[in-house]
C-alpha cells in the first residue's frame, strides 16, 4: 500500500475500534472467511474468529495438513495426498468471501520466500480476498496492531523515534515477517527508526530498500546499527524480538537449515535481552513492545514486561480490532467509515 492509503487504513481502524461492539456488529452479517493455519496460534486465530463472529460473519477454520488434501504449487504435488493451490483458490472463492492463510518456516522447507509464494498463487486464483495471516516475509495484521498501539500511546507518530531490535531467543524458529512489516509501517507513518541486530541477522535487502524509498518519501530516517544500547538510546518506543539469520536458511525445498551455525550466532549474541536497565537509555515514558509469545529472560525481562513501560497487552488487545477493520476494509468497505 502507498503511505496515504496505509495512514488511511490506521486512521480507519482506529475509529472503527472506538465504535466496537455496538456501533460494528452485523458489519459482515453473512459474509463467510476459510481459515487455514499451517502453524500454531493463539493470538491470531483467536482475535480472528472472535472478531469474525462478533461482526457478524462466518468462520470455517481448515486443517491443511490432516482436514483437507494438503494445498501445494505444482512443483510439491504428491497424489492423493495434496491438491494445487490454484484449484483449492478457485472453489473456496466461489464458496465464500475471504481466505485467510498463515504458513511461515517448517510447512515451508524453511525456504526464504516459499510460504509467500503460496500466498501470491492463492490470490492469483481466488476472487475472494485473501488474507495473510502471517508468512516468512510479512506479518501485516500485526504490524497494524503495532501502529494502533504506538498512535493511542504517543499520538502523532511523524518524527517519533522507534527502535526495531532483534533479541536473544533460545529457539531460532521465527521468522522476520514481524520486523520487516513493523520496519515498513513505521516508516510510512513518518516515524524515525533505528534498526538494530547482529550482522547476522539482517533483513531481506528488497524489503530495506524499500524501506529507504518510503521513509525517504515521508521525510522520516532510518538508520541500523549494530550496537543494542545505541539503538534504544533516546528511542519512544522499544520493539525487541528475535528472528532468525536468513544467511542460514536453506535456498531450495528439501535442503536443511544449517542449525549449527545457526545455533552458534544466537549463542555468541546472549547478551541482546530488554531489562529495566536498557529501557533506561530509553526517551522518558518510552514503551516496549512485543508481539508474544515473549521468551521471557531472554528476549525480555520480568520487570520490563510486567511493569509500567510494557505497552505489549494493548498491542495484543489491538490484534482484533486491526484485524476487524481489515476484514471490513476487504468485504464491506462502507461499514468501515
Amino acid at each position: 500500500m502507498s503511505a496515504p492509503d496505509y495512514r488511511a487504513l490506521l486512521d480507519a481502524a482506529l475509529s472503527f475500534k472506538r465504535r466496537y461492539p455496538l456501533h460494528t456488529e452485523g458489519a459482515l452479517r453473512n459474509r463467510t472467511i476459510y481459515f487455514l493455519f499451517y502453524n500454531p496460534s493463539l493470538r491470531t486465530r483467536s482475535s480472528f474468529l472472535s472478531g469474525l463472529a462478533r461482526l457478524g460473519g462466518n468462520a470455517i477454520v481448515l486443517d491443511p495438513h490432516n482436514g483437507i488434501y494438503t494445498p501445494a504449487l505444482p512443483d510439491a504435488e504428491i497424489p492423493y495426498s495434496t491438491e494445487r493451490i490454484s484449484d483449492v483458490a478457485r472453489v473456496l472463492s466461489s464458496y465464500g468471501d475471504g481466505i485467510a492463510i498463515r504458513m511461515y518456516g517448517a510447512p515451508a522447507g524453511w525456504v526464504y520466500g516459499a510460504a509467500h509464494r503460496h500466498l501470491e498463487a492463492f490470490a492469483e486464483s481466488s476472487r475472494a480476498a485473501v488474507i495473510n495471516m502471517e508468512c516468512d516475509r510479512f506479518h501485516p495484521c500485526q504490524a497494524l496492531a503495532d501502529m494502533m498501539t504506538l498512535r493511542e500511546r504517543l499520538g502523532e507518530l511523524a518524527g517519533r523515534r522507534l527502535c526495531i531490535s532483534w533479541a536473544y531467543s533460545g529457539s531460532w524458529h521465527k521468522p522476520v515477517a514481524v520486523p520487516q512489516s513493523l520496519l515498513l509501517a513505521a516508516v510510512k507513518s513518518g516515524m524515525d527508526v533505528t534498526l538494530a541486530h547482529p550482522a547476522p541477522f539482517a533483513l531481506d535487502p528488497e524489503v530495506m530498500e524499500a524501506a529507504r524509498q518510503f521513509a525517504h518519501r515521508a521525510g522520516a530516517q532510518l538508520r541500523v546499527t549494530e550496537d543494542l544500547r545505541d539503538g534504544v538510546a533516546g528511542a519512544h518506543a522499544v520493539y525487541a524480538k528475535s528472528w532468525c539469520s536468513l544467511d542460514h536458511l536453506p535456498q531450495r525445498c528439501g535442503e536443511p537449515v544449517d542449525e549449527t551455525a545457526m545455533r552458534d550466532v544466537f549463542e555468541r549474541h546472549r547478551d541482546w535481552c530488554i531489562d529495566a536497565n536498557l529501557m533506561r537509555l530509553a526517551a522518558p515514558q518510552a514503551g516496549y513492545l512485543h508481539c508474544l509469545p515473549a521468551d521471557r529472560a531472554q528476549e525480555v525481562s520480568d520487570s520490563v514486561i510486567e511493569g509500567p513501560s510494557s505497552w505489549v497487552f494493548q498491542q495484543a488487545e489491538n490484534r482484533l480490532h486491526a484485524q476487524n477493520a481489515v476484514m471490513t476494509h476487504l468485504l464491506n468497505p462502507g461499514a468501515l467509515s
